[in-house]
């Protein structure tokens, strides 16, 4: 088996020289078109890949071909209702988000689409050290949100840093294939007292204001879901009892119960 043999492809059964394929861990090769199919990234990675069995390696092309369609699906229907610059596009209509691509012109055909309740939390970092957060559960912290944030810049370092060299919006999320995306908004050094550094964190407060009331509207809608499940929990409660009871017939108790489930 030397450099310049060809081996069949476990997947499509193709034969594939050297410098196209990727050998498995099992010993089988895997060739460089379908493991394209099977969209390496966070979640599947190159030893994720390699670690898998043929069953696997299906089922996540199958996976990312699904997602692919869902995606493009989304990215016709994307119709933004607030958009901040060209870093992020939001849809309230569609409750989603995305993050655009483009060095002169914006545009979201490749980006991928995320869905509001995929949110997890949020981060300013700026020169890496977090200057703010918020998310599912908790208020937004620091003073992003207030004002511009050089005066508490560095942390807890009595004398914050005149410049900023890179400013950028961590976002976790429940995609496992991007469970964190960042927007850059600086990645050059700028000093704080100048318009580039005002404008850019300008939209650091819009998008972090944004995603606040998406996290807030989501928490809420769930805790009416959980009032709504107790309250037609006890309902059958009280009408069990009243069968129980000898109150009213099993007929009606079925009856009854449909109707509060919406069978």
């Amino acid at each position: 088996m030397g450099l310049f043999s060809k081996e069949n492809c476990i997947v499509c059964g193709i034969e594939v020289g050297a410098m196209s394929r990727t050998k498995l861990n099992d010993g089988n090769f895997i060739c460089t078109s379908c493991m394209s199919k099977t969209k390496l990234s966070d979640g599947w990675n190159i030893n994720t890949l390699k670690s898998a069995t043929l069953t696997q390696i299906n089922d996540r092309i199958k996976l990312a071909e699904q997602n692919e369609k869902e995606n493009n699906d989304r990215i016709s229907r994307f119709t933004p209702t607030l958009k901040e610059d060209g870093y992020i596009w939001f849809d309230d209509n569609n409750n989603w988000f995305a993050i655009p691509k483009g060095t002169f012109s914006a545009k979201i055909d490749n980006s991928f689409v995320f869905k509001y309740s995929e949110i997890l939390d949020f981060e300013v970092l700026e020169d890496g050290a977090t200057i703010t957060k918020g998310g599912f559960g908790k208020a937004i912290v620091g003073g992003a949100i207030f004002g511009l944030a050089g005066a508490i810049a560095g942390g807890t370092s009595k004398k914050s840093k005149q410049v900023c060299t890179k400013l950028e919006i961590k976002i976790t999320t429940k995609n496992i294939d991007n469970p964190v995306i960042y927007i850059t908004l600086l990645n050059t050094e700028f000093k704080k007292d100048s318009f580039v550094y005002k404008t850019a964190y300008k939209s650091v407060q819009n998008i972090l204001s944004k995603f606040q009331i998406i996290v807030n509207q989501l928490e809420n809608n769930s805790d009416i879901e959980k009032n709504e499940n107790i309250s037609v929990t006890d309902e059958i409660k009280k009408y069990k009892e009243l069968l129980d009871m000898g109150a009213i017939s099993q007929e009606e108790f079925d009856e009854k119960k449909k109707q509060l489930l919406n069978l």
